[in-house]
């Protein structure tokens, strides 16, 4: 597990009601590049039990950047074999996987589009945490203290 890993879950723990861990996730591809919420949306079947799951990629760290990019993102869960697969293309073997269901359960109870709400990514540089959204395809950077859930979505409540 990476160091940002690490450090990124014991963060946004304090704040999440659920468990943030890292998980196994088989990447089998077959869905539409920079569109998880939708692949893995369009994978649900309530009759075998496959469920949407949210949570965040993060990549290894970046040298010359000196920084650790930690996207966004959805993926789905067998919950009858308890395993989890990513249907969305170009994810990187790289990538490890950190479930935190806090931010689909905070963007379904506020928002009619969670997905479209929820930040982008967030950097990790020198302990602290930067905001990354992306509206209408232009990337926007907003320092913030704490991983606290609502300060993770675009609008504020």
């Amino acid at each position: 597990m990476y160091k940002a890993t690490r450090d990124f879950i014991n963060d946004r723990q304090k704040f999440a009601r659920f468990a943030v861990r890292e998980v196994a996730v088989r990447q089998v591809g077959g869905g539409e590049s920079g569109n998880s919420y939708m692949n893995a949306h369009a994978r649900i079947d309530r009759e075998r039990n496959i469920r949407i799951v949210s949570g965040w990629l993060v990549k290894p760290y970046d040298r010359m950047l000196r920084k650790t990019e930690i996207l966004q993102h959805w993926w789905n869960v067998d919950a009858n074999a308890k395993t989890y697969f990513d249907v969305s293309p170009d994810v990187g073997k790289d990538c490890e996987y950190v479930l935190d269901m806090d931010l689909a359960e905070f963007g379904i109870k506020n928002f009619d589009d969670p997905a479209a709400n929820v930040c982008h990514a967030v950097y990790l540089r020198d302990g602290k945490y930067t905001m990354v959204d992306r509206i209408f395809g232009e990337l926007f950077y907003k320092p913030i203290d704490t991983l606290e859930t609502a300060s993770l979505f675009k609008k504020v409540i």
